[in-house]
């Protein structure tokens, strides 16, 4: 693996793990909402909320599996990031779905150079 490989992956991992702050951050929000009363259906957002916990413990499995060597690790780390990105327009969008959508289009950035660079290592 090049250096300038280990740096990616290495930022790749901090971004995971900050994005999975935020969405634990959002889903948290999203709790204290549902017990204050908030708008809306008290199961729908219980499973919002859950969705994003969801959200967290996949970003904090992405945070581990980047260091890894074997393609499907990257092809489901690529497929999570992309589900994120497409959920992300299917809601109204605001500055903080801006800023997730943000983040993930650079992690998948990252992704496919990681991809790339190992696909081309056995060359």
């Amino acid at each position: 693996m090049k250096p300038d490989s280990d740096k990616l992956i290495q930022l790749g991992k901090w971004l995971f793990w900050l994005d999975a702050a935020v969405w634990l951050t959002f889903g948290i929000w999203s709790m204290v909402r549902i017990r204050n009363g908030g708008v809306g259906s008290p199961a729908t957002l219980w499973v919002i909320a859950i969705l994003m916990l969801g959200n967290v413990a996949a970003f904090l499995w992405c945070s581990w599996a980047i260091q890894k060597q074997p393609g499907w690790y990257r092809f489901t780390i690529i497929a999570i990031l992309a589900v994120n990105i497409i959920l992300t327009f299917t809601d109204q969008f605001g500055i903080f779905d801006f800023l997730t959508l943000l983040l993930d289009v650079i992690l998948l950035g990252i992704m496919l150079i990681l991809h790339q660079r190992r696909s081309n290592q056995w060359l």
